[in-house]
């Protein structure tokens, strides 16, 4: 997969070709990088060193950042938690929780983990260990353009979405409002509509299982993503943010991000 020089003031999307070697077994996938050594310790930190488990409530339907590879959590998020407690050398404990439910607030879980803007978190927020922007999927026969991508394009969007308000302020119409992100992409698919507009890992992830697909990406509706922490832990917040910060510092976030092709 090739990505063309994007900058993130750059006036122009690009468009990106996806093949089915970018479509290669678990096996194949990059190693993970080693877990950080962040110096900040304390009573919350102590704790889960004491029960010998990090909690992690993760919603394991956004795949490739956080999904379920037979029974195993596998994604981009996973993986940092798999770090984050091979920090504290204790076991990872993942609670697959539904997105609704992870921004109504923490119940029995340390961290959540979730695709979520600082603005989402019920609590403190951590560093941002990801940049998520929108893309827009393309079916095989469509010919993007890369001024007005969308203008007057009849295009598919998840219902209350980034890429809904995306999809208007370009002048999409019509416009095709789905519950659920894949039914959007499954739209373009079946030829319902030219395009559609979500979150950029959820449509590269589906591209590569699907053929004779274009998508194109651009900085748009840029959002970091963050870890949110229990209230009630200020030091596992600084523990967190300072793991981030070293692993974004040593290259371990981008070869984590390498790993899910992002």
């Amino acid at each position: 997969m090739v990505w063309p020089a994007v900058g993130r003031s750059a006036a122009l999307a690009g468009i990106v070709a996806l093949g089915l070697a970018a479509c290669g077994p678990a096996a194949l996938r990059p190693p993970l990088p080693p877990p950080p050594h962040p110096g900040a310790r304390g009573p919350s930190v102590a704790a889960i060193v004491r029960t010998g488990a990090l909690r992690v409530a993760s919603d394991l339907s956004d795949p490739p950042l956080a999904f379920r590879e037979g029974t195993a959590p596998r994604g981009l998020e996973i993986d940092l938690a798999e770090l984050l407690a091979a920090s504290l050398g204790v076991r990872l404990e993942v609670r697959d929780t539904p997105g609704a439910i992870l921004r109504g607030g923490f119940s029995g879980a340390d961290l959540m983990m979730g695709a979520m803007r600082k603005e989402e978190v019920p609590g403190p927020a951590s560093e941002s260990y990801y940049t998520l922007s929108q893309g827009i999927l393309w079916g095989g026969r469509e010919a993007p353009v890369r001024d007005h991508p969308l203008r007057n394009v009849r295009v598919a969007v998840q219902v209350k979405s980034p890429g809904e308000t995306l999809a208007g302020q370009m002048g999409a119409g019509p416009i095709l409002a789905v519950y659920l992100p894949a039914a959007a992409l499954a739209a373009v698919s079946r030829g319902e509509v030219q395009g559609a507009v979500a979150d950029l890992p959820v449509i590269l992830d589906y591209a590569r299982t699907h053929r004779g697909l274009t998508v194109m990406a651009g900085p748009w509706a840029e959002a970091p993503l963050v870890v949110g922490v229990r209230p009630d832990g200020p030091d596992l917040l600084v523990f967190v943010s300072a793991a981030i910060r070293e692993l974004e510092h040593t290259g371990g976030l981008a070869q984590l991000r390498q790993r899910w092709h992002l």
